[in-house]
């Protein structure tokens, strides 16, 4: 038999450690304008790393006075002023060539096909499946696998 104490310990130390979990994950958020400067520091005299476009998908890894630091598809890493990140769920694909579906499952008609690179809004997600829309007028377009894009 568990002595209730040792349980008591046991069951507070295994939802710290969710809660850690939790805090400690990553955000997926996206750029809320075109062509958004990304810097090596969080401060506006710092070096531009890259340029990003509208609707970018990033994952947040941590915030400091007014910037983001975050992770892209691409494995890049770097600094956002935080006024242009939108809390627009975005995905970009991953892969040369993917075929959006009609529905959430593999057997499902094509009804589109996406190249590498292209940035949709996330509709939806359902299982290992995600439900995209055209960025810019939110008009559904179709399934695809959650493997195969970044930023679900």
């Amino acid at each position: 038999m568990i002595d209730r104490p040792f349980s008591i310990f046991c069951t507070g130390f295994f939802l710290s450690a969710l809660l850690v979990c939790g805090i400690a994950s990553a955000e997926a958020k996206s750029i809320a304008k075109d062509q958004v400067n990304i810097r090596e520091k969080p401060d506006l005299n710092s070096a531009i790393l890259y340029t990003a476009p509208l609707g970018y998908p990033i994952e947040i890894k941590k915030e400091e006075k007014g910037w983001v630091y975050f992770h892209d598809w691409l494995d890049n890493s770097g600094w956002v002023h935080k006024p242009l990140v939108s809390d627009i769920d975005t995905a970009v694909i991953l892969v040369e060539k993917a075929n959006i579906r009609g529905s959430a499952s593999a057997s499902a008609n094509v009804v589109a096909s996406a190249e590498q690179g292209e940035i949709y809004t996330i509709l939806a997600k359902e299982g290992d499946w995600v439900k995209l829309g055209y960025y810019q007028s939110g008009t559904a377009v179709g399934w695809i696998r959650n493997d195969l894009v970044f930023g679900d």
